[in-house]
């Protein structure tokens, strides 16, 4: 009787023991080192707007791609055409419906990419983003390099001599462009030269990115003042003319949705409208999959419709998607359409 207690108290202590080293095993999520205090919400960046219809009538086909990813950053599968919606911000004007939804897959770009981080450090950002998100969002970024990217860093506001500075060349040095952002944090001030910073960086990634796949990322808030004089148009020439797309980041609610959108669409990159850290989470732990053609995207096409009058070249349509994903969430997405 003795031997067989023995026995059963062995095999319970074995597995008890068992137990434990189980669950010490388990993988758990490990958060980010330079962040450690923020999760990931849903987000999602709007790209590739084009308006496919014909001008002349009181209606126009436009196409609109979307990434939208989960809180953990996957891409959200199995989204059905009644979870996207737009509510015209004129509806007296504007009507809108969605007549088709199919899921795409970019371009694969060979080998890595070359982009450059462009910080905005006017004294508007101080309002906008007050917690400075956008250094995390960079360290974000920095955290998910692969292994054939590179990165450069710069910054502008107009308190600097020449508007924009260059702080690190392109790069895989991501200790160094931490510690460079850290040093950016609440040292704010002056008017925002965005459009000249963009040109002047533009021919910087132009010239010096080590590979043919190559951005120029920019967090703002999209509020360019007349500093230097350079256009918004001048700025997205330049872009298009070096085959250098721009990828917009417009951090809370007080962003210029639209100018940040229209650089975005117009050039070839994306807007990511992260109205907390949260989402700057998800948007930059996977934007790599952006820059190197790797994502799915929402291919969205749409009717727009006026209440009065004609569409014609030259028009405006510059709105936001909303996208409801299965936990509850609804994630905006800006976009900005210039009918040809």
């Amino acid at each position: 009787m003795k031997k067989l207690t023995l026995f059963r108290f062995t095999l319970l202590l074995f597995i008890g023991l068992f137990l434990v080293v189980s669950s010490c095993r388990r993988e758990v999520e490990v958060p980010l080192p330079s962040v450690p205090k923020i999760d990931g919400k849903p987000s999602a960046a709007s790209l590739g707007g084009v308006a496919t219809g014909q001008v002349g009538t009181d209606k126009i086909e436009f196409r609109v791609d979307l990434y939208v990813v989960d809180r953990s950053g996957r891409y959200v599968q199995g989204l059905k055409p009644a979870d996207f919606t737009i509510t015209a911000t004129s509806p007296s004007s504007y009507t809108y419906a969605l007549t088709k939804l199919e899921v795409v897959g970019q371009t694969a770009k060979a080998g890595g990419y070359s982009a450059l981080l462009l910080m905005d450090q006017s004294g508007s950002i101080i309002t906008t983003d007050p917690r400075d998100l956008r250094i995390d969002a960079g360290k974000i970024f920095l955290d998910y390099l692969g292994a054939n990217d590179q990165v450069a860093l710069a910054s502008f506001t107009d308190s600097y001599t020449n508007s924009v500075i260059l702080h690190q060349g392109f790069s895989r040095n991501k200790d160094v462009m931490k510690k460079t952002l850290d040093s950016l944090s609440k040292t704010e001030g002056g008017g925002t030269p965005l459009y000249y910073s963009s040109v002047q960086m533009t021919d910087y990634t132009a010239q010096n990115a080590k590979t043919n796949n190559k951005a120029i990322i920019i967090f703002t808030d999209g509020q360019n003042d007349t500093y230097r004089a350079t256009s918004l148009n001048e700025a997205i020439a330049s872009a298009k003319a070096k085959n250098t797309p721009l990828y917009t980041v417009g951090l809370s609610n007080g962003v210029n949705v639209q100018v940040l959108s229209q650089l975005a669409n117009e050039t070839g990159g994306a807007f990511f409208y992260a109205k907390n850290a949260e989402q700057l989470v998800t948007s930059f732990g996977t934007l790599g999959n952006l820059l190197r053609g790797a994502a799915q995207l929402y291919r969205s096409t749409w009717v727009a419709t006026r209440r009065t009058g004609k569409w014609a070249s030259g028009n405006i349509i510059a709105e936001t998607i909303k996208v409801a994903i299965p936990n509850g969430d609804i994630i905006e997405a800006p976009f900005y359409i210039r009918i040809p």
